[in-house]
């Protein structure tokens, strides 16, 4: 029988909820509603796990302590799925145990498998009934659906590292989005004379299966570009791709899928690149991405902003702990003292006594734990245990190996069932104390911190984007300040993260909560809750409609000037209309992008150029900014000695100095 198994499937930054969701009223009923159940928990805030509780659990461990070392290279989920498929005597002992992979009719399970990639590794799954479905040798990446029975068999190889189910995601001119007068996007292409033109951006989503249809309506261009074999499945794309059209009609489009998972994500990031595309904006995320670390979407997004590509994502739509939405617990890991017969192993302390976490609302997709090791090289092995409410009876474990060579990385599946009330559990099955990141994934913790957005959202380059409905705007601009808040869905920051996107740590020997650093994330805030022409879409709420609407305002400041990330960072937050807690903050970032006004900031009033219309004073260049409509370039603080270029196309290079920075190559 064909099980549903949701697990690691990437997920669009889509939220799927009606007009009343974004507006005034239903965040004040909200806030009120979590208050009043943090007060009827108040009481209860120190759950701990039972003495029956603790004998499962060391049941399980002693399990895990005798796989061998082929098994130790698999997931816990394909080891247990493949104990009840021959009737192993593990679930006698533990009857509520569930598992819910995916296994097809013919007894076969999609995987990823992490392996030095080659003709005879390819050929030897092909040998035990696997069918390959892409690979990828530069990520050690392979895609492949493989007979359950034959797993083990094919991790015994030597050129297999770990074997898990393939990784899963979730999604952050018939009319025209709202967003392009509440961000002022029309003024922008009246009063600067900006479309995009000259501008190429690229979408990054599920699928483009609407496009045909909005190319017939005039909702989009007749020449979209999707890369050869990218199309993808699904239309969240086509919606994003109307956004972009609606702001800057003059843009070029292109288009690839993210869905083929983490390896062939990032490969279209090079490739949309590759391409071209000036902008590249996406609104997936996969649940198995560094926490801690860059992983290979966040360096692929990392690779192309070096080469000047402004690359934007959605931050999220997983809560925020100011609007009491927050479903992530993040701290250092705090050995709680066992009530039971636990020996050898350490549960976590998530304060004042508690070794559970009270889920107080079901996920729609998984848990997962991540914690301070780096990827691929994780030798401390923590677990993650989901028990009932009195913390007596274990349903799922997340207990894959980690013994030196593995990402620091569990899930339990939760899409099928309903765990509200339900609670999580830490288990330390070996190695040092590390911080710790357990998250419900549009769930909601009785115990919950900040620091919801991660992955590639948080990559140091790319822009993350949050979302603040268009409605609380009143047909016109945004105004900034208290009407216009984000999102109560929408993810805050700060990401916190502790190894280079190389594995080297960034504060050797301290991987606690006084080491690594913390990224400023996200970075601004745009509008959703969008009408669009793509079935299914109208509105179109998430953070997956923010990042469209922000792309779209930095195409328009492209077609005057050709600026860095850096350049662009810094010309959204001097314009930006500020929101949430005074100044930058971790849920809003810089507040909300103004395209009058950042467009206006890098478009001359002659053919004259002033470097400091760009309000970047004091901030280094980290590339030759480009500007296209100036015949001469005069600054206040001084002249560039070498501007090259021919008109109406010129860069700085070399440049004068502005306060204690500089400008130059």
């Amino acid at each position: 029988m064909t099980k549903h198994f949701r697990t690691l499937l990437p997920v669009l930054h889509r939220n799927p909820t009606d007009r009343l969701s974004g507006s005034v009223v239903w965040r004040i009923a909200t806030v009120l509603v979590a208050a009043a159940l943090g007060s009827a928990t108040a009481v209860a805030q120190q759950p701990v796990i039972t003495e029956s509780g603790m004998r499962q659990i060391q049941t399980l461990l002693e399990e895990k302590a005798s796989w061998s070392p082929a098994q130790r290279k698999l997931s816990s989920q394909l080891i247990l799925e493949a104990k009840r498929h021959r009737g192993d005597a593990l679930f006698s002992a533990l009857p509520n145990l569930r598992t819910s992979l995916d296994v097809a009719r013919d007894g076969t399970v999609q995987v990823d498998i992490r392996a030095a990639v080659g003709d005879d590794l390819l050929l030897r799954i092909e040998q035990l009934g696997g069918t390959v479905e892409s690979s990828y040798p530069q990520y050690d990446s392979i895609r492949a659906r493989m007979p359950l029975v034959e797993l083990e068999t094919l991790a015994a190889e030597e050129a297999v590292r770990s074997i898990r189910p393939a990784d899963t995601m979730m999604l952050n001119k018939i009319n025209t989005s709202e967003g392009d007068v509440a961000h002022r996007a029309d003024l922008a292409r009246a009063t600067e004379s900006v479309d995009g033109t000259g501008v190429v951006v690229g979408v990054l989503s599920d699928g483009v299966d609407s496009l045909a249809s909005l190319q017939s309506s005039g909702d989009l261009p007749p020449v979209v570009n999707v890369l050869p074999g990218q199309a993808g499945s699904g239309s969240e794309g086509t919606a994003m791709l109307e956004i972009v059209y609606d702001l800057a009609p003059g843009a070029n489009l292109y288009f690839a899928t993210a869905f083929g998972g983490q390896a062939g994500f990032a490969q279209n990031i090079l490739d949309l690149a590759a391409a071209g595309c000036d902008v590249i904006v996406d609104d997936v995320f996969y649940f198995a991405e560094g926490v801690f670390q860059d992983g290979i979407i966040a360096a692929a997004a990392d690779q192309v902003s070096a080469a000047g590509v402004l690359y934007f994502s959605s931050a999220g739509n997983s809560g925020n702990l100011n609007d009491g939405t927050s479903g992530v617990w993040e701290g250092d890991f705090a050995p709680a003292v066992p009530p039971g017969p636990l020996t050898g192993f350490d549960t976590h302390d998530f304060g004042g006594g508690a070794s559970l976490d009270t889920i107080t609302q079901d996920s729609p997709f998984l848990f997962t734990l991540q914690w301070s090791d780096p990827l691929g090289g994780s030798g401390n092995d923590y677990d993650l245990v989901l028990l009932d409410a009195t913390g007596t009876t274990i349903f799922a474990v997340g207990a894959t190996t980690q013994d030196g060579d593995d990402d620091p990385f569990e899930f339990i599946d939760s899409g099928p069932f309903n765990d509200t009330g339900n609670t999580l559990a830490v288990v330390r099955f070996t190695g040092d104390g590390r911080y710790l990141h357990v998250n419900t994934q549009r769930g909601r913790l009785a115990m919950a911190t900040a620091g919801q957005t991660s992955g590639h959202a948080a990559a140091t380059h790319a822009f993350g984007v949050a979302a603040t409905d268009w409605f609380n705007s009143s047909g016109g601009p945004f105004t900034g300040g208290p009407t216009n808040p984000v999102e109560m869905f929408s993810s805050d920051g700060p990401r916190r993260v502790f190894y280079r996107a190389d594995g080297t740590p960034i504060t050797p020997g301290d991987f606690s909560s006084t080491g690594g650093l913390v990224r400023f994330k996200p970075d601004i805030t745009a509008a959703d809750g969008v009408s669009t022409a793509t079935p299914g879409f109208n509105p179109f709420f998430g953070t997956s409609a923010a990042a469209p609407h922000a792309a779209a305002i930095a195409a328009l400041v492209l077609e005057n000037a050709n600026l860095t990330p850096q350049g662009m960072r810094a010309v959204f937050a001097a314009g930006a209309l500020d929101i949430e807690a005074p100044g930058p903050d971790r849920d809003s970032g810089f507040g909300i992008v103004d395209a009058l006004v950042s467009a206006g900031a890098t478009s001359p009033t002659s053919m004259t150029c002033y470097v400091d219309d760009l309000v970047l004073t004091g901030v280094p260049n980290d590339g030759p900014q480009t500007f296209r409509a100036c015949t001469s370039i005069t600054t206040i603080d001084g002249t560039f000695t070498d501007v090259t270029g021919i008109a109406p196309t010129i860069a700085f290079e070399n440049g004068s100095v502005f306060g204690a920075s500089s400008w130059g190559d």
